[in-house]
């Protein structure tokens, strides 16, 4: 009886007869056989040619590193499975230089700068195998906080399983059985994806059946009934915000009043607080001022009672001297008066002298440039984000869109804050449309204007959306747009 023939070994075959670029390619993506790899350029919408270009390998190999690390991890053929990878993280074998998948750099990092190194190792490897949050490289930093708390966790990290598949709720439940014994609002779940330790404290404070008004380093005195409406602050607001809630709400004022604070220098500052408490009474008692004033008279109050002010008292000698009005009352203003003063100061702001100004250098967000080619007319129409990066350009720019935004001149010099300009420029000339103002530290968009403060249309607010793609920026939730 004749030997059957042995089988050759079609898929060597094949891919040994590819173009040597295209072998390469294939072994690089960790592909053995050509079915394996057309399968996935299917699944990731390549093209399943066997000849491709430069390009078309770099976009391959972009995309496969773009993978999420937990997919990396789970296969086995490539040594990337969970137990494997963290262990060399943890062991500095693997570092976020040499790592190419995003959330294995942010995991790799995390380890870096870690002050509790085993417990976050014990951590991430009982997340990576009980639940899916290592999918998500938000959840990192989080990670990594709590780790730096394990001498406060309160349960054993082995006894908490995941019971639902939304991520946002895994990451919740996993915090209240680390460090809750009683009830706490769910806006305070975002203190661990911070690196603000005090706010870290006070979650685990109010988490022991603690009350926030006995919180270590509060910046106010809170009465109980602001200490209770503080409990139920909107679950997108932050710690901060979730402060001037619990005044608002306790004083008679309504969230309408807090979305509009939450756009001015009353977040985060709570320096002076008696005094802001007057004017939060003040906007209060007047319910049909509209809120869109609320952030230029904070401004004006501030500027006027308690910013120093800066002037030349010989070329190149700057003297520092109080401000304009120190013993700056609420009492007895009315609505009209101030807003005619606080026009007064935005008029009088426009014809400041170049004595006090400052230049700064560009930030590390770039800028935008997209060309627009109209149906009606040959010569395109081209829209430019840019930053503005001088007193006098924001001058310029407050004169020409009636608002006071040179008011941030100081912080842009320091680096807290940049201010963008949208404009357009055709046949016809430039014309300004948006003021932005990114917060810098957390690269974070929180007003978009118009001309005399009004809201961006549409087509603005898509322009602004693709510069926040590009960037990596947000949209603070309080930010409106036109039909809103």
């Amino acid at each position: 009886m004749a030997k059957k023939k042995k089988k050759k070994d079609t898929h060597v075959d094949e891919i040994e007869r590819l173009p040597w670029h295209m072998r390469e390619h294939i072994h690089k993506l960790g592909f053995s056989t050509v079915e394996e790899y057309k399968l996935w350029c299917r699944q990731h919408n390549f093209c399943r040619g066997l000849n491709k270009n430069h390009r078309q390998r770099t976009d391959e190999l972009f995309a496969l590193s773009s993978i999420n690390v937990s997919q990396i991890m789970a296969n086995e053929k490539k040594g990337r499975n969970l137990k494997e990878v963290l262990p060399k993280i943890y062991k500095e074998e693997l570092n976020g230089e040499n790592l190419r998948n995003p959330i294995a750099k942010e995991i790799a990092y995390a380890f870096e700068r870690s002050n509790s190194r085993e417990n976050l190792l014990h951590l991430m490897l009982y997340i990576g195998e009980h639940s899916d949050l290592l999918k998500d490289a938000s959840y990192i930093k989080g990670f990594e906080m709590i780790a730096n708390h394990a001498d406060s966790w309160i349960r054993p990290l082995e006894s908490w399983f995941v019971k639902r598949h939304n991520r946002d709720w895994q990451f919740s439940q996993l915090l209240r059985h680390l460090f809750v014994k009683y009830d706490i609002p769910q806006f305070m779940d975002r203190v661990w994806l911070t690196e603000n330790e005090t706010y870290q404290n006070w979650y685990k404070h109010i988490g022991s059946g603690q009350n926030i008004r006995t919180a270590p380093e509060m910046p106010v005195t809170l009465t109980k009934k602001m200490a209770h409406h503080f409990l139920s602050a909107p679950k997108q607001y932050n710690v901060d915000e979730a402060l001037r809630w619990g005044q608002v709400q306790a004083l008679g004022g309504d969230k309408r009043l807090v979305d509009a604070l939450r756009g001015t220098r009353l977040i985060e500052n709570f320096s002076n607080d008696d005094f802001w408490l007057n004017v939060i009474r003040f906007f209060i008692a007047n319910p049909m001022l509209d809120v869109r004033h609320v952030n230029p008279i904070v401004d004006f109050i501030w500027n006027h009672k308690f910013a120093n002010q800066r002037v030349f008292v010989e070329r190149g000698v700057v003297e520092e001297i109080g401000p304009p009005q120190p013993n700056f009352s609420m009492r007895g203003r009315t609505p009209r008066k101030l807003l005619s003063q606080v026009n007064d100061w935005h008029r009088q702001l426009g014809k400041e002298s170049k004595q006090e100004s400052y230049e700064w250098e560009h930030s590390e967000i770039g800028d935008l440039v997209v060309k627009e080619q109209r149906m009606d007319n040959y010569t395109p129409r081209y829209w430019r984000i840019q930053e503005l990066l001088s007193t006098d350009e924001l001058i310029e720019e407050g004169r020409v869109m009636k608002h006071c935004v040179v008011t941030y001149s100081e912080s842009c010099f320091t680096g807290k804050t940049s201010i963008w300009s949208m404009e357009t420029e055709d046949e016809y000339g430039k014309n300004n449309v948006l003021t932005i103002e990114v917060l810098m530290a957390e690269k974070l968009i929180r007003q978009v204007r118009g001309k005399r403060n009004r809201l961006p249309t549409p087509k603005e607010r898509s322009l602004l959306k693709r510069w926040v793609r590009k960037e990596k920026l947000e949209i603070a939730d309080y930010v409106k747009f036109e039909g809103e």
